[in-house]
């Protein structure tokens, strides 16, 4: 009995010396390779554990600490400066090696997505200006107030001005015995155009609290829409909570954006052969990438004061990007490429205010 309980034990002491081999680590500070994976406790005989692959030396080092945050962050290795560069300049390239197998090589499309995706929101987080704003955080209804009545007054007053000025070309016309029909149906429109916009203000020159928006002769009073009201209401009470939120549930539902792309990009490459679901979502999570990574540039420029130049980029830039993208990906011509890519921009215009008015929604309740 007792040989049975003292082979027990030293059975134990053996699976407790392999769980923790801290008698065969070297010291912190030592150079020196561990004899056993400080992982799974196999023999090592070269830099990295044959089982699992864990290094054969283990860092102490503060920097290697704050190395192996950035690298759990984003794997933040010699794969980002592979993969960021050629997302920029040849994202087809990389779409394509990256679905024929070069994975070790590269960035995941999803890893790569999320990261880009903090990134923007982080640029337009930072630099958020806040015009307009008390001490409170709220913008008073008296400043939105006075720069929406501004504009309705200097509108109708250079409105008046025309109409005088049709009088009286109207009236040198006529004196004149030529044909004033042209002049007075111009006057005509500008009549019209006075009247919409003084029904925005009052009498004594304040704004209107029902503001009607005439559609092609359609009125429509969106203030007696209950759930709208509510939702401008609740703007107007809190417009940073209403942005926090906004924010918010666009990060969380970002990645929606990837399954509801996957269809629109199926229709256009169904009948061909070899093309899988799989490599779609590879370039869907790509393109979002670049598209997350450009705009929080975008959002730094605008800062910067270089509001021309991002608009700029921002025409030219997303097109010209999704155009090799799909040229490299799916090895297209030039003129199956140009259809493909108008298509897709497209759908990404309206997915993205369906997107905007889904988040929209969620953030004014």
């Amino acid at each position: 009995m007792q040989t049975f309980q003292g082979e027990k034990l030293m059975t134990v002491a053996s699976a407790l010396r392999n769980l923790l081999p801290s008698n065969q680590h070297p010291k912190h500070s030592s150079p020196q390779h561990d004899t056993s994976c400080g992982n799974c406790a196999t023999p090592i005989t070269s830099n990295f554990c044959p089982e699992c692959g864990q290094s054969a030396h283990v860092h102490h080092s503060l920097l290697h600490l704050i190395e192996e945050m950035a690298h759990g962050l984003w794997h933040f290795d010699a794969k980002g400066w592979r993969t960021i560069p050629l997302l920029f300049a040849f994202p087809g390239e990389l779409t394509r090696r990256y679905i024929d197998g070069q994975r070790v090589r590269f960035i995941s499309p999803l890893a790569l997505f999320l990261f880009s995706v903090f990134f923007m929101f982080f640029a337009m987080s930072f630099g958020s200006d806040h015009h307009n704003v008390t001490e409170n955080g709220k913008v008073t209804a008296e400043q939105v107030g006075l720069e929406v009545k501004k504009g309705v007054k200097e509108e109708l007053d250079a409105t008046k001005k025309q109409i005088a000025q049709l009088q009286n070309d109207i009236a040198a016309a006529q004196k004149a015995g030529k044909n004033s029909d042209a002049l007075t149906e111009q006057l005509q429109e500008e009549q019209s155009s006075q009247k919409q916009l003084e029904t925005l203000i009052d009498a004594s020159g304040n704004l209107t609290e029902n503001n009607v928006l005439n559609l092609n002769g359609a009125h429509i009073q969106f203030d007696q829409i209950k759930w709208i009201k509510e939702s401008i209401q609740h703007v107007k009470d809190n417009p940073d909570l209403f942005m926090y939120k906004m924010k918010s549930y666009a990060y969380k539902f970002a990645l929606i954006l990837v399954p509801v792309s996957l269809p629109f990009l199926w229709l256009v490459f169904f009948w061909r052969r070899g093309i899988s679901m799989f490599d779609h979502a590879v370039f869907t999570l790509y393109s979002l990438s670049f598209m997350a990574l450009f705009f929080g540039v975008f959002f730094i420029l605008a800062d910067l004061e270089l509001g021309p130049l991002a608009g700029i980029l921002c025409i030219i830039l997303p097109p010209v990007h999704m155009f090799r993208q799909l040229r490299g990906t799916y090895e297209l011509s030039t003129w199956e490429t140009l259809w493909r890519t108008a298509y897709l921009l497209l759908v990404a215009v309206v997915m993205v205010v369906l997107f905007l008015l889904f988040i929209l929604g969620l953030s004014a309740h």
